[in-house]
């Protein structure tokens, strides 16, 4: 039987070279799984920036509405920076976003119907250009454009339109004008029992039987506004109560007419700025019956005679 003998210098050369093969697969693995798990860190850093923009530009478009509601009424900011300056927005870190660049800004406004109201709508976009610092949304040119509009590719944004905030002006205006009409009425009514029940006595004051050839049944007991240009109308509040004429669409002496009724004094305006324009004597009658108008108006006489 023949034994072979290996010599030990051979297990231990190849010993040797095994061991440096495994120590470089060894670092190429662990420089694979530290390049994977630097990605993951940058991957979520990119991502808590997203998260970042998208609640600042939630916040920015709360601050929209904010402005819209109190300080614009009618309009937009022409800019963001006004809700800074305006003080709708305190924190100066909402100047840019997460990248360090500036919010993109874009408003437009259309006229729309509600409930057969006619009202002007407003309507922006606020939006990053994101990590690349391309503008890939773009703008829009009107509703049509603004209704399909999204943030593209990396972009982070969010829309704003005012629908909303008109639906309840909506109906904060219709609650308003109808109180206002009521407490008309009821003035009108109020007015007329008393000259009723003063003239009713056994000694009725003279005014009753003979105000300029007009006895009291015949007097307009509404409120007398200047809107009024009709002659021969005998006013009950000015010959009898001697109340104040009224300017119609003037906001002081509205306000006190709004007092007057029992009404809060910002009622001599509606959500939208309007004044308050006011005509006892719509139809131009002489002699009963007498119909009362409302309006509100931006400058221009909204009252207009009924025939």
């Amino acid at each position: 039987m023949i034994h072979f003998r290996l010599p030990s210098r051979m297990f231990s050369g190849q010993s040797g070279a095994m061991f440096g093969m495994d120590a470089r697969i060894a670092l190429i693995i662990a420089a694979i799984l530290a390049s994977v798990g630097g990605w993951q860190m940058m991957s979520r850093l990119e991502s808590s920036k997203v998260d970042a923009a998208q609640q600042q530009a939630e916040q920015l478009k709360d601050a929209l509405d904010r402005y819209y509601q109190t300080k614009g009424i009618n309009h937009l900011p022409n800019s963001l920076e006004e809700l800074f300056t305006e003080g709708v927005i305190t924190d100066p870190s909402l100047k840019t976003d997460p990248w360090g660049a500036p919010w993109e800004y874009a408003h437009s406004s259309a006229q729309l119907r509600f409930e057969d109201m006619p009202v002007t709508t407003q309507f922006a976009v606020i939006y990053s250009r994101g990590k690349n610092g391309l503008n890939d949304s773009g703008g829009f040119s009107g509703l049509d454009d603004f209704a399909q509009w999204a943030p593209g590719k990396d972009d982070v944004g969010t829309k704003y339109i005012s629908r909303d905030v008109e639906r309840k002006r909506i109906d904060e205006y219709r609650g308003r004008a109808q109180l206002i009409i009521d407490k008309l009425e009821a003035a009108e009514s109020s007015a007329f029992l008393e000259a009723q029940n003063t003239c009713g006595g056994d000694s009725p004051p003279a005014w009753c039987t003979d105000t300029a050839g007009k006895n009291y049944t015949l007097f307009n007991f509404y409120p007398k506004a200047d809107s009024d240009d009709t002659t021969d109308v005998i006013y009950y509040s000015e010959k009898v109560a001697n109340k104040p004429v009224y300017s119609s669409g003037n906001v002081d002496d509205m306000q006190q007419l709004m007092i007057d009724l029992g009404l809060p004094a910002n009622y001599a305006t509606d959500p939208w700025g309007r004044i308050l324009m006011y005509n006892p004597n719509v139809t131009g009658r002489t002699i009963p019956p007498f119909s009362a108008s409302i309006c509100f108006s931006a400058g221009e006489n909204c009252l207009a005679r009924k025939e």
